[in-house]
């Protein structure tokens, strides 16, 4: 059965992503985790070890709702890629509380979870989307190479991605 949370943020996301561009979706997915990660590093240095552990599952899920919309039949190895992606960051998550230096597991997460955002925001720039990365140039190093090959950027999102 699963948790009524974890429904509860299944939905959020399919409403989410109904309601603006897919792009636009995935962008704020991966700014809200970054909002949670952010948090549990906070909460760990102050030893709020209660808020770390809400903020780090609150990450856990947007990593998860992430994971839900793949799609595999536009780009079923890049889609793969993001679901092992996906997993690890949940796992590392799930980990960070009992890691030795908790803050620096939060950072690790904060890291990976920075480079994905950014190569997302270039990817929405190029593809004429909003991008909230100030002065980001679309052609960016990982710009053209992402954009090609992520399935959530070539229409594997629900909804389809009109290009």
């Amino acid at each position: 059965m699963r948790n009524s949370a974890y429904s509860k943020a299944l939905n959020a996301y399919a409403v989410a992503n109904s309601a603006v561009p897919p792009l636009v979706a995935v962008v704020r997915l991966y700014e809200r985790a970054m909002t949670h990660l952010y948090a549990a590093r906070d909460a760990a240095a102050d030893r709020r070890f209660e808020a770390h552990h809400t903020a780090i599952r609150n990450a856990i899920m947007v990593f998860a709702g992430l994971d839900s919309i793949l799609v595999f039949d536009k780009n079923e190895d890049m889609a793969l890629t993001l679901r092992r992606f996906y997993h690890r960051l949940i796992a590392q998550a799930g980990a960070a509380a009992s890691r030795k230096d908790p803050v620096a597991a939060c950072d690790s997460l904060i890291r990976q979870t920075s480079f994905m955002l950014k190569a997302w925001q270039a990817i929405a720039a190029e593809r004429g989307g909003p991008s909230t990365v100030v002065g980001a140039t679309a052609k960016g190093p990982h710009a053209s190479v992402v954009g090609r090959t992520m399935d959530h950027a070539n229409g594997g999102l629900s909804g389809g991605l009109s290009a």
